[in-house]
């Protein structure tokens, strides 16, 4: 076998494709995303302690319902429970596992399915004593509440697109990339329910 000349390693060295270094454009997106998501919510809870400290007299003001925690804790503990299937999901993904992958988003997917059921029997249960144009209230308490609850649906369609993925085997071959990218959002979202709950539900009882 004869040696190669520097020209040929060197040809060799400019078509061979390189290793991906770091993190993926994907993952930093998402990162960002989540960042400035964090900031509108951090904004949206912020006002509503500010007000609420700032105002005179009770607080819901008197004629608006104080909130019911049955709903919500029941609502906000199945969302934060659906993001173990997700983690099985994604640690399957990570072995090309495309029906385990598929398995865990699908449960994720029921979870986040019935917070948005319990979610809007919640509202049918605030209305019509808190409505969104009373007061500074119920304006935060539909804000808050409803401002999340766009961000879970948008969750659910995330969820709902991977599994069809993964159904029709379109990401089979790497599945790892997308499932870790949907989980990451759906955490995100189970920690914003925790706080919305802390925020509108519970501190009003304290």
């Amino acid at each position: 076998m004869t040696d190669l000349t520097e020209h040929e390693v060197l040809v060799e060295s400019a078509a061979a494709p390189e290793a991906p270094v770091g993190r993926s454009t994907g993952w930093w997106a998402m990162v960002l995303f989540i960042a400035t998501e964090s900031a509108t919510f951090a904004a949206f809870l912020a006002s509503y302690f500010y007000l609420r400290f700032s105002a005179k007299g009770p607080w819901p003001p008197t004629g608006d319902k104080a909130p019911d925690l049955t709903l919500p804790t029941i609502a906000t503990v199945v969302l934060v429970v659906s993001c173990l299937p997700m983690l099985l999901g994604s640690r399957l993904a990570a072995r090309r596992s495309r029906a385990g992958a598929a398995l865990g988003t699908l449960g994720a997917l029921a979870g986040g399915a019935a917070f948005l059921v319990l979610q809007i029997l919640d509202w049918l249960s605030e209305w019509p004593e808190s409505t969104l144009s009373k007061d500074a209230y119920g304006s935060l308490f539909y804000a808050i509440t409803g401002l999340h609850t766009a961000h879970v649906v948008i969750g659910v369609g995330m969820l709902a697109f991977l599994a069809a993925s993964l159904g029709v085997r379109r990401a089979a071959a790497r599945p790892r990339g997308p499932v870790m990218l949907v989980a990451m959002y759906w955490y995100f979202m189970s920690v914003v329910a925790l706080a919305v709950y802390v925020t509108v539900y519970l501190s009003p009882t304290l």
